[in-house]
């Protein structure tokens, strides 16, 4: 079955999955291909028969949830925003910038003005490199998508000529800085109509659920402390808040379709769930609902069959425990996280230098990341060939009779007794060992 697969930057991946593959078998070959192991941040989007925006729940059958028939296509979009200095690779850096870059080009973020002309410079870094007087303006009013007065393109032109020599690196991850302090960071917007019948928006964020008016002006914040309960049924979701003074009251809120509904509830459920929570309950992780057959079957068989299960929530981990579990997975493969902070600390970074590049334009990702774990554990390798003595010629004798080989000729003449067990030496026995050039020249990176 094939699978199209939109990423931020417009490009658009070929995935071939089984015909009953769940949705995870096919984020788990986006995310391989580009070499992300922060998969737990991303999600597959797409547009249901009224319009709907609706994320992919990877735990259940992509047949049974997208009508017509393949290829389907989805945009792998970021789910979960998190702070960037939590983003530990590179890749997941590029990809959040991509889509927030998406975002402040479709006017979906909002700012100062201030922040608009800082914004505005740093995009123009990122994407044309320092500043060129020929083609400037053009690019500053294809990136702000509107006409600029000469006042505020001035204070662009000047923002743009301080970035002068900054990778594209560091300007992603500024970009990354600013839009996070932003109000609206990591909100998932739905539209909404309330029992009047009056359409407004509905943001469901880190933090609470904010309930604003068609152009984003704030009606009301509700803290998920006080959401004493969250209900769907059909089109429509109840949220059971707690008033100090009146008790508890429901708030209604009305969506265009059953599906919209349902993506409206599992939102304020995972959401709540991957920011606030330790660790993801029984109680979200299986919770599910069965169709007819599967009805049918746990009636006469067993409850436990997996026959018609489709889960309701897609959730495995929490943020803090999708932080900890890529930290262990770049441990294990010998790989040394690294967020760059400027352009000083970037050059000095294992990771951004030429030779240990993870985010290069020859392949997918996934090559890159394995010639990093190889370069590290060849590194590791020439070290252990050297003298211990000198530290710079390369080992070659062993000490007699305990065998240790850490020194090369000039060090172990010199030496009595051995440095690793201080055993007496009897004699030295030249050894002859690959040298730390030809093992290196055996790799191909």
């Amino acid at each position: 079955m094939l699978c199209f697969v939109t990423r931020p930057d417009s490009v658009v991946m070929e995935v071939e999955v089984d015909p009953k593959a769940n949705g995870a078998d096919c984020l788990s070959q986006v995310c391989q291909r580009l070499g992300i192991i922060e998969e737990d941040y991303f999600g597959l989007q797409y547009s249901a028969n009224k319009g709907e925006t609706l994320w992919l729940n990877l735990r259940n059958r992509i047949s049974q949830q997208i009508d017509g028939l393949p290829p389907y296509r989805f945009k792998l979009r970021v789910k979960f925003f998190v702070e960037p200095h939590l983003l530990l690779q590179e890749q997941t850096r590029r990809l959040f910038f991509m889509h927030v870059r998406d975002d402040l080009l479709g006017e979906r973020q909002q700012c100062s003005p201030e922040q608009a002309v800082e914004l505005s410079a740093l995009l123009a870094q990122a994407e044309f490199g320092d500043y060129n007087q020929n083609t400037a303006k053009y690019t500053y009013q294809d990136l702000c998508s509107k006409d600029l007065d000469t006042t505020t393109l001035n204070s662009i032109v000047a923002k743009h000529k301080e970035l002068e020599g900054s990778s594209q690196c560091t300007v992603e991850y500024q970009v990354l800085q600013i839009i996070s302090a932003l109000e609206h960071y990591g909100v998932e917007w739905h539209i909404v109509k309330d029992g009047d019948g009056q359409k407004m928006m509905v943001g469901i964020g880190p933090d609470g659920i904010s309930v604003c008016k068609e152009d984003l002006s704030l009606i009301n914040r509700i803290s998920y402390p006080i959401i004493q309960m969250a209900t769907q049924s059909g089109k429509n979701v109840y949220l059971t808040i707690t008033k100090e003074s009146s008790g508890s009251v429901t708030l209604m809120l009305k969506l265009i379709s059953t599906r919209a509904a349902s993506a409206l509830y599992r939102a304020i459920t995972e959401t709540h769930a991957f920011y606030r929570c330790d660790t993801v309950t029984d109680a979200v992780l299986m919770q599910y609902s069965r169709d007819f057959k599967g009805h049918l079957a746990s009636l006469f068989l067993n409850e436990n069959i997996s026959l018609g299960k489709k889960y309701v929530f897609d959730i495995k981990r929490t943020s803090k425990e999708v932080y900890d579990h890529t930290r262990r997975a770049l441990y294990n493969a010998g790989i040394v996280d690294f967020v760059p902070r400027n352009d000083q600390d970037a050059q000095n970074s294992p990771l951004k230098s030429s030779d240990n590049e993870l985010n290069c334009n020859s392949c997918e990702g996934l090559s890159c990341q394995q010639s990093q774990a190889l370069q590290e554990k060849f590194r590791k390798l020439k070290e252990a060939l050297l003298c211990m003595v000198c530290c710079g010629e390369e080992i070659n004798t062993a000490f007699c009779p305990c065998g240790h080989m850490v020194c090369c000729d000039t060090c172990a003449s010199q030496l009595q007794a051995c440095p690793v067990c201080r055993s007496l030496v009897d004699h030295v026995q030249h050894v002859f060992l690959p040298t730390c050039a030809s093992l290196l020249n055996l790799t191909v990176i």
